[in-house]
C-alpha cells in the first residue's frame, strides 16, 4: 500500500430485515435519493455507472463504478472502482436479528488519484479519513430513513 491507498471499513447496525437492506443497497440507481454525498448518479449500462460523491470538504470525487459480483444468497455486493478513487468497495449484509436487525459491513479499498495540490496527501489523511466517516454515518442515517419511509408506505398500501 502506497500513500495513495486508502482502506475504509464501516458497520452499521441497522433495524430492518436483511432482504429489506439488501435490495436498497442493490439498487445503484436508489442511492442519491437517500445518501446525501451522492450526486449526479448516472448509469452507463447494465453492470456500470457513473458518480459524484462530496462529503464535508470542497472536494467533489468522480467515479466510475462497475459491478463485480451482486449475490443476495450470501449479501454480497461489490464493485470496481476508476476514476478519481481506484479500487473495489463491498457491502456484505448479514442477519443481526432474522426479523427486525442487520449488520452492514462496508469495506474499500482505493487509491486517491485527485490531485490535491495545496498539501501533500500525507498531511490530510486524518482528514479525509474524518471526512469519510461523516459521510458514512449520513449514509447510514439516510439509508434507515429510507427504509423507514419504504415500510410506512407498503404498510398504507396494506390497510
Amino acid at each position: 500500500m502506497g500513500a495513495r491507498t486508502f482502506r475504509m471499513h464501516s458497520r452499521w447496525r441497522i433495524p430492518f430485515r436483511r432482504d429489506d437492506v439488501f435490495a436498497v443497497l442493490a439498487d445503484a440507481d436508489g442511492y442519491q435519493t437517500w445518501w446525501p454525498q451522492i450526486h449526479d448518479a448516472v448509469r452507463i449500462d447494465d453492470v456500470s455507472g457513473r458518480a459524484r460523491f462530496r462529503s464535508l470538504l470542497p472536494v467533489s470525487l468522480h467515479v466510475r463504478l462497475t459491478q463485480e459480483r451482486i449475490d443476495a444468497g450470501s449479501g454480497v455486493l461489490r464493485a470496481r472502482l476508476a476514476g478519481d478513487l481506484v479500487g473495489w468497495s463491498q457491502w456484505a449484509v448479514s442477519v443481526d436479528d432474522p426479523l427486525t436487525h442487520s449488520v452492514v459491513d462496508f469495506r474499500q479499498q482505493v487509491d486517491f488519484t485527485k490531485h490535491v495540490a495545496v498539501v501533500p496527501l500525507w498531511m490530510i489523511r486524518p482528514i479525509l479519513h474524518a471526512n469519510h466517516r461523516f459521510m458514512m454515518w449520513s449514509g447510514r442515517r439516510g439509508l434507515i430513513r429510507h427504509l423507514a419511509d419504504r415500510a410506512a408506505r407498503r404498510d398504507q398500501i396494506s390497510d
